[in-house]
């Protein structure tokens, strides 16, 4: 398999300075997939993108579909793909996981400062949250983590509500 997803996100400011400049070096990735059927086929969206990268990282926007299929070209391919997946928005994560994509961890940015960590009752809907467990029953992990110098944080997931 040539395929090695770094990093799962979810972040609705989508690529900005923390991914591309932190993210993207801490990963060493090849590739950055940002799935979000607003921007898909948006080629002025993919070169506004692709001018806070390095010229060997590609940026691709796709729809859950054209996620899918990257996955499959790239398993079946000789050249490493090193990919790091950003989903604007949660429910759109569920929906890839309900056609099956399949992820191991995925992370949020901090909602708010460290020190001020609360519940995730806090931070997110009931239909999220629900969407969350059910992710977590399929063995799917889910921590916040802003940069790279930050630990894991599973805790405030780990709750039982």
């Amino acid at each position: 398999m040539s395929l090695k997803i770094k990093l799962v996100r979810i972040d609705n400011r989508l690529l900005h300075a923390t991914v591309a400049l932190n993210w993207n070096s801490f990963v060493n990735s090849s590739h950055i997939i940002v799935v979000d059927p607003e921007y898909e086929n948006d080629a002025f969206m993919a070169k506004v993108l692709q001018l806070s990268l390095p010229p060997k990282t590609k940026i691709n926007i796709v729809s859950i579909d054209s996620l899918k299929q990257f996955i499959r070209q790239a398993e079946n391919e000789d050249e490493k793909y090193q990919v790091i997946i950003l989903f604007k928005k949660l429910s759109v994560l569920y929906q890839a996981f309900q056609e099956k994509v399949q992820f191991q961890e995925v992370q949020f940015p901090y909602p708010a400062s460290r020190l001020m960590l609360k519940s995730i009752n806090s931070y997110f809907s009931k239909t999220e949250i629900a969407q969350i467990r059910i992710m977590q029953q399929a063995g799917i992990k889910f921590y916040f983590q802003t940069t790279p110098m930050d630990s894991k944080d599973y805790n405030a997931f780990n709750e039982v509500k």
